[in-house]
């Protein structure tokens, strides 16, 4: 079993950004989806938006648990490539769902900015999974 170390290098990679970028979203997310249902208590039954609100939430656990990998050296990328790629995809769906019930409410105000918002989550796994596929550099 290899040494664990710092890798600093990786919180100023394209991906360290990447990934501190998708956890200050992800927050901003939840806070959002989940503090506009009184109190929180219909953040994940809530239908359309409880799966943007439970794919975000479980994706931010996960990105704060691989940011931490990352930064003590520990390499998963076999991992993290099949995560990035299912989130990008879900994100995807994630992306419609919110775009449609923006569409179907008239909304305006928050679900417009948790719409764009979902949809930079996906843009950035999508850069996640190039990058990990090597079409992009680091």
């Amino acid at each position: 079993m290899g040494d664990i170390s710092l890798n600093t290098r990786y919180l100023t990679s394209n991906r360290g950004i990447i990934k501190i970028i998708q956890i200050i979203c992800g927050f901003v997310i939840c806070s959002v989806l989940c503090g506009n249902w009184y109190g929180g208590e219909q953040c994940f039954t809530s239908g359309r938006t409880g799966f943007v609100s439970g794919l975000n939430f479980v994706c931010v656990i996960i990105n704060i648990v691989l940011l931490i990998l990352n930064f003590l050296n520990i390499n998963c990328w076999g991992l993290e490539k099949i995560y990035s790629i299912v989130a990008t995809v879900l994100f995807l769906i994630a992306s419609g769902i919110m775009v449609w019930y923006v569409i179907d409410t008239r909304s305006r105000g928050w679900p417009i900015t948790t719409t764009v918002l979902v949809i930079v989550e996906f843009l950035l796994y999508l850069w996640d999974v190039k990058i990990l596929q090597g079409e992009a550099s680091n």
